[in-house]
């Protein structure tokens, strides 16, 4: 934590959330750096997660598996966030508000252990994750504590805004 925040001393760029993402991938070879605690349901699916850090400032560390049964809803954290997957295969979508109120695709990505992704504070956090042929484990740090923040949650068929 310590050095992502010297990293993002100056402010968050996408070249600083790649350091980042390196660093995630550095710590993620460690060994007893990733640890399975008790993990709670994420987006209401059969993802889930646990929280290894929080500080004072709301940068957060959290261990998340996405499940390959569906992917997550499509959703924002209202923040920037590094994901890393540290076991198994992940889907990413990424998408992007479309000038109607909806969402529409920007990019898809197959991701592998050591694989990462980023994103920028909104509305550039809208995306959605499933494990492919097995859950897939990721360490996500966030710019700030997304558990205490309401999410936005879209329909992509039907455009439909949620905020839970």
């Amino acid at each position: 934590m310590a050095r992502a925040r010297a990293l993002l001393a100056d402010g968050v760029t996408e070249e600083r959330l790649e350091a980042i993402g390196r660093l995630l991938v550095e710590a993620s070879l460690e060994p007893g750096f990733v640890t399975e605690g008790e993990m709670r349901s994420l987006h209401g699916s059969e993802s889930s997660f646990t929280i290894l850090q929080t500080d004072a400032d709301g940068l957060t560390l959290m261990l998340s598996s996405f499940s390959p049964e569906a992917p997550t809803p499509v959703h924002d954290h209202k923040s920037w966030g590094v994901a890393c997957v540290v076991k198994g295969r992940d889907r990413y979508t990424h998408w992007e508000p479309a000038p109607d109120g909806g969402v529409r695709v920007l990019y898809e990505k197959e991701l592998g252990a050591g694989s990462f992704v980023t994103w920028l504070d909104p509305p550039h956090d809208v995306h959605s994750q499933q494990g492919i042929e097995g859950d897939a484990m990721e360490l996500v740090l966030f710019g700030r504590d997304v558990t205490k923040t309401a999410r936005n949650y879209y329909d992509a068929e039907t455009g439909k805004l949620i905020r839970r």
